[in-house]
């Protein structure tokens, strides 16, 4: 199966994610073809947990980033229980 007809029928684990302007500045340094697959690679593990094939560059790059990827979902995840519980105040 393509990548595009599997994308077409995925279940999208999450509609957005944060791209931080890091992750823009670093597309400064590659060129069209790598901008693209760079983007690809963030977008598909960001929104549906995939990890494409990429050049090796990119993969370097993309191993740079990937941990802050992961600390957001987690964060997003986290925040979807409701947070910490209310303490009580007990007086007597």
């Amino acid at each position: 199966m393509s990548l595009e007809r599997f994308l077409e029928e995925a279940v999208v684990n999450r509609k957005s994610f944060v791209f931080y302007d890091s992750f823009y500045k670093a597309m400064s340094y590659l060129n069209d073809k790598e901008k693209i697959q760079y983007i690809e690679a963030i977008c598909n593990y960001s929104l549906f947990d995939i990890t494409i094939d990429m050049d090796l560059k990119i993969e370097a790059m993309f191993a740079l980033i990937k941990p802050q990827i992961d600390a957001n979902i987690k964060k997003r995840e986290n925040g979807k229980k409701g947070g910490r519980p209310r303490s009580i105040n007990l007086k007597y």
